[in-house]
């Protein structure tokens, strides 16, 4: 399952995994965050804020989470 990221607009700018795992729109995402843009997930329609962004520039992955926890650190948590 593919999660749609957007900005405060309401405009998507990229994809995650359900891990959180960036798969579209890295340089997007870089760009909104330099801004110091808020990002959410959408899903459903409902959207979601996501609270912890970790960028790791060595590997080139960006890791999205909400309320703080990915999906991979928390198995218990369903973002």
């Amino acid at each position: 399952m593919i999660r749609t990221i957007v900005n405060e607009a309401g405009d998507a700018i990229g994809e995650t995994n359900l891990d959180g795992m960036l798969i579209k729109g890295h340089h997007r995402v870089d760009a909104e965050l330099k801004l110091g843009h808020k990002l959410f997930f959408r899903t459903s329609g409902a959207l979601t804020r996501i609270n912890c962004i970790t960028i790791d520039h060595t590997a080139h992955k960006i890791r999205l989470a909400v309320d703080g926890f990915s999906r991979e650190s928390s198995p218990q948590h369903t973002a």
